[in-house]
């Protein structure tokens, strides 16, 4: 939508967003509430959605006309709507954390995406309700929140199983609505019966870069692929509401619909997110609804943030709410009139992490907005909503006082109390510093990054770069990653970037180059060490990967990925115990990873540890029932030690799942040391009766099996 003009971004419903919803009840009727405004209940279930990158103000309830979001639409028309929510991070993973912890980022320590870890002791709302009785079971759409950077704990199932063969899920795996929707109902499904409530997560991350919304949508949003797939989405969640639904569970569930960010569309340049804190990509929606425990059609004006999200589920389901929240329960909210708005922290370390400019904070206060950054920002929301007027200098004592009560928020967030008046000592300010708030560390601290705002011409060429690699334009991107990193070499993304594509273009030993040059500027990333392990490894210099891989676990000795990759290259260098050792590790870290388990499986195997091998093997036969190839290695390990029976009945169940020349060859085998000759001849003659894609060598020496065991005494 860039160049074209919208409407403030605080804005009402309209008529026609009634109207749709409405008309979407009538199809899809969802239940007066009717009783008291707000009833509590222990026996509810609560469902939680979270929707990746969505505005609220590409949502027909919050007043877009052009949207498709029916299900939305009828979810806000019948529950109950805040009209002004902001995230405390512009990014998944951090944004999440706050979400299921209630706390601000100085509390939960997670600042970005991929680099952070949420640590085991945080009570999160998972937490909580499983403490409480509850089952409990979460459907990500993205690898941005993975099990890996800490969000899985009190979950009885986490389903993050993206792309299950390959050795390393990818950055940027996700999963279309439609799945994530299906594997929720699959689940309600076998759990709807079960005693007691649950609490489900469900986490949709469609509209997200790049925009390629599926069929019919692409059609109809052609011009608005960003539309498109909130469109996808919204039908997604059409989808669940249905299931629960017919399983007349939704009389009894609170369902809780929340926004984890938004996006910049272009306006200020920014396409994606974490660069800014303009509202575009920091406001988000919340809705939530439950039949006869809230009340219907409810508009809440207040501001709210993220972080009550949390308390108020807890407070609904009358749990205690874990000391260590900072949100604080919407109920009286939704109960009672017009409150006051909340003060709402907000952060970006993106900056500073992927670009090496200033990290920027801010505070939302009563009609302003201040953000701290090398060049302070102050932003009357009531008269500005565009925030286009920047009035830190006409305004300088707000500033100063929203500045004062930042900084005091921040040190108390990080245990120092009354230190915004007063000289930190210097555990106090080594504290700050470990905690990435450097510019809060004493009176003279200060970020001496450039300004994110001063660096829009390195943005408009970092978004070039990354939209000619989609396309495809690979020498062109390479142009373009170049020349950025010319103009940020203190970035290590530039680095990571520029690498990337000269992989691409088989320019291996170049990109080896650029990964030692970035690790020669920045010394001790995690990021560079591990692309370049990855480099190392993939042209086979087992000896140079393997001492990179094992400095990034120096850094990070639970990097998944680079366990995986030392154990690689470990078995590359035939150090086979040492391999199994790291191996092992990976999957204690991420026990759903099949690629991860076969190996180790087949490694066991080979390495004469047959029984160990069949114990995994079962186990992944039990995860993946469907995979025929599973069972196949199954039996082969059966048949190594002798138990043909075993051995059979599972090439027989591979048979079953996919007919293949190996499953008969393997079964024919069996059977014959089984001492089945007949058998044995059957499975030989269903092989050679379609043997496509077998090697001649291996269809003559069949035809030769075949001819002496029909002329066996044995037959």
């Amino acid at each position: 939508m860039s160049g074209k003009k919208r409407p403030p971004f605080r804005s009402s419903r309209t008529a026609a967003a009634v109207l749709a919803a409405a008309a979407l009840a009538a199809v899809f009727p969802l239940t007066h509430c009717g009783g008291p405004a707000v009833k509590r209940d222990e026996r509810l279930n609560v469902l939680l959605i979270t929707m990746d990158t969505t505005r609220p103000d590409h949502l027909g309830c919050y007043g877009y006309a052009r949207g498709k979001t029916p299900n939305l639409d009828a979810l806000a028309a019948a529950g109950v709507r805040f009209e002004d929510v902001y995230a405390q991070v512009p990014l998944t993973l951090p944004s999440h954390c706050s979400i299921m912890t209630g706390a601000y980022p100085f509390s939960h320590t997670v600042h970005n995406n991929g680099t952070y870890v949420l640590p085991p002791d945080k009570i999160t709302l998972a937490k909580a309700l499983k403490e409480k009785g509850m089952r409990t079971a979460a459907f990500v759409a993205s690898f941005s929140v993975d099990s890996r950077f800490g969000l899985a704990g009190g979950f009885d199932l986490y389903d993050d199983n993206f792309r299950p063969g390959l050795p390393f899920k990818p950055a940027n795996s996700e999963r279309r609505a439609g799945e994530v929707a299906s594997l929720f109902s699959a689940w309600l499904e076998k759990n709807a019966s079960a005693p007691g409530p649950f609490f489900a997560w469900v986490h949709f991350f469609d509209p997200h870069l790049p925009y390629d919304p599926p069929s019919p949508y692409d059609k109809d949003f052609a011009s608005e692929p960003y539309d498109g797939e909130i469109a996808c989405m919204d039908a997604g969640i059409g989808t669940v509401i249905a299931a629960l639904r017919e399983k007349n569970l939704l009389e009894r569930t609170l369902v809780v619909l929340a926004g984890d960010h938004g996006e910049g569309l272009g306006d200020r340049v920014e396409r994606g997110h974490g660069v800014f804190l303009y509202d575009e990509t920091i406001r988000v929606p919340l809705i939530l609804y439950a039949p006869g425990h809230l009340p219907e059609g409810k508009v809440v004006a207040r501001r709210v943030r993220l972080i009550d999200v949390a308390p108020t589920i807890l407070d609904m389901v009358k749990s205690a709410v874990p000391p260590a929240v900072q949100g604080e329960s919407l109920l009286s909210s939704i109960q009672g009139g017009r409150e006051k708005d909340l003060d709402s922290y907000i952060e970006t370390f993106y900056p500073r992490e992927n670009y090496g400019w200033s990290e920027l904070t801010g505070l939302v206060s009563g009609e302003w907005k201040y953000i701290r950054a090398p060049k302070p920002e102050l932003y009357d929301l009531k008269s500005d909503p565009g925030e286009s007027r920047n009035q830190a200098a006409s305004a300088g004592k707000i500033a100063a006082d929203l500045d004062r009560g930042l900084k005091s928020l921040v040190q108390k967030g990080a245990g120092i109390q009354g230190g915004a008046t007063r000289t930190l000592t210097a555990a106090e300010q080594e504290r700050l510093r470990s905690l990435g708030y450097i510019s809060f560390s004493g009176s003279g601290a200060k970020s001496d990054h450039p300004d994110p705002k001063d660096m829009l011409d390195v943005l408009r060429l970092s978004q070039e770069a990354a939209a000619r690699e989609l396309r495809g334009e690979f020498a062109g991107a390479a142009e373009a990653y170049t020349k950025l990193l010319e103009m940020t070499p203190d970035s290590p993304e530039a680095y990571v970037n520029l690498a990337l594509i000269q992989a691409r273009l088989n320019r291996f030993d170049e990109a080896i180059a650029t990964l030692r040059r970035g690790n020669e500027r920045i010394p001790g990333s995690e990021a560079l060490l591990a692309r370049l392990g990855y480099t190392y490894l993939l042209v086979g210099r087992m000896p140079e990967a393997l001492e990179v891989i094992e400095r990034a676990l120096d850094i990070n000795p639970g990097n998944v990925d680079m366990l995986t990759a030392a154990a690689s290259a470990l078995d590359g260098l035939g150090r086979k115990e040492e391999a199994l050792a790291y191996m092992e590790k990976a999957i204690a870290a991420e026990p759903e990873n099949k690629f991860l388990r076969v190996s180790l499986a087949r490694k066991l195997a080979a390495g004469g540890k047959i029984t160990e091998a069949i114990e995994v093997y079962q186990a992944l036969a039990r995860d993946y029932p469907n995979d025929q190839v599973v069972r196949q290695y199954l039996g082969v390990a059966y048949g190594v030690i002798g138990k043909y029976a075993e051995a059979i009945e599972s090439f027989r169940q591979a048979i079953a799942i996919a007919p293949t020349p190996t499953a008969y060859i393997n079964l024919a085998v069996a059977l014959e040391r089984s001492g089945d000759v007949a058998g044995a001849i059957r499975a030989l003659k269903l092989y050679l009766a379609d043997p496509k894609g077998e090697r001649p060598a291996s269809i003559k020496a069949a035809e030769a099996e075949l001819r002496k065991l029909e002329n066996s005494p044995a037959k």
